[in-house]
């Protein structure tokens, strides 16, 4: 296959006319353009990218990944890459021990069931508790968070298909034998993710100091920035061994303040939607997440029915373009949730327009709803409008 594409979002910029040549799945060559050449897809105006990577997905569609079966998770799977989003982090929240293990052991099968599928790659999942602290909770339960003691690390690790699904855990710096498990799950080859903390900057620098390279969710369910003391969020900010989660849905942070993410973090900056299992359904649908119940609220926010948020009720391709709406470079925003979160999680695979890197792309109109999307070199159908 190949597509010529009057711009193409390649290394962080907007470049073009390219021919991107697509053999047996995987982007085999890049040149320019110079309108002769013989093409099977000629994208003569909109914007060609990599797939979408999300990596905080807790669900969609009515679909909660902590309890997928097959059927959900073709759902979910092939819903969001019909949305351009071709790579997730399946994420499962706080919960009982042996429930984690459970899920993740779910997410693991399910991304053996759909590797050759062309649906969204599963790209490891992300466990976000239940090594958080109580007092920076958010929609989670306090009743089920854990210290990362030595020996509760060796009982989610020892569980069967823990180790084969876990790629991200999130934890707080500050918990007694947090810097110790930082350590150790860095050294497995995890990534270990500052988040749901009350941590001073000194100690987010020592967990950077242990192997910490993530932020989850930056401004949200953390210590703030105070000029005094600059808390999770001003310490991820100003040390470049981290990469700072950012949710792009305009509601758990505001546009602006995404934009003066993006002018200090730049290519550190991992854009994300923090989905929930209503994410993409209408208001006032109800279904349970975390344990407890969830709907959207008008402005697409996942809440509890004590107004709690919970979580975003947006797929990525919606936060793409209420970013973009709101002002913001598109080329940053896409290489925000395209390239930068690719390199969070060392794939150069996935999430670039690259020589070698798997065929995931999206054609962009210009009002930035996909209008073809391509796994491995598959075309998918997109919704219409």
């Amino acid at each position: 296959m190949r597509l010529r594409a009057a711009r193409a979002l390649i290394a962080g910029a907007f470049v073009g006319p390219v021919v991107v040549e697509v053999v047996a799945g995987r982007i085999h060559r890049i040149r320019a353009a110079d309108g002769t050449e013989d093409v099977d897809h000629d994208l003569v105006d909109g914007t060609l990218s990599a797939g979408l990577l999300d990596l905080q997905v807790n669900g969609s569609f009515g679909v909660d990944v902590a309890g997928a079966d097959a059927e959900g998770w073709n759902t979910l799977l092939s819903g969001l890459a019909a949305r351009g989003v071709t790579g997730i982090e399946p994420t499962v929240i706080t919960a009982p021990l042996p429930d984690i293990a459970a899920s993740l052991d779910r997410v693991g099968r399910a991304r053996r069931a759909f590797a050759d599928e062309p649906v969204a790659r599963i790209l490891g999942a992300h466990l976000e508790g239940p090594f958080l602290s109580p007092a920076r909770k958010g929609a989670h339960r306090v009743a089920c968070m854990l210290r990362p003691s030595a020996e509760n690390v060796d009982a989610l690790l020892a569980a069967p298909g823990v180790r084969d699904a876990l790629r991200t855990v999130t934890l707080a710096p500050e918990l007694p034998g947090a810097v110790e498990a930082t350590r150790r799950l860095s050294g497995e080859g995890y990534v270990v993710a500052v988040g749901h903390s009350d941590a001073t900057a000194v100690q987010v620098y020592a967990a950077a100091d242990a192997g910490a390279t993530m932020c989850t969710h930056v401004f949200n369910a953390q210590r703030p920035l105070k000029a005094r003391e600059p808390g999770v969020a001003g310490a991820v900010l100003a040390d470049d061994r981290f990469f700072v989660g950012t949710i792009l849905d305009a509601q758990h942070v505001d546009p602006s303040v995404v934009a003066l993410v993006l002018r200090s973090a730049g290519r550190r900056t991992v854009g994300v939607t923090d989905a929930i299992v209503t994410a993409g359904l209408e208001p006032d649908q109800w279904h349970e997440f975390g344990g407890q119940p969830v709907a959207n609220d008008a402005r697409g926010l996942g809440r509890r029915p004590d107004g709690t948020i919970a979580g975003a009720g947006i797929v990525l391709d919606e936060g793409v373009r209420r970013m973009i709406a709101a002002g913001l470079d598109p080329a940053a925003v896409l290489a925000a949730c395209t390239e930068n979160a690719a390199r969070s999680l060392g794939r150069t695979d996935v999430g670039h327009v690259a020589e070698g890197a798997l065929a995931d792309l999206v054609w962009w109109d210009a009002a930035w709803h996909p209008s073809r999307v391509w796994v491995g070199g598959k075309a998918l159908t997109v919704p219409t409008r």
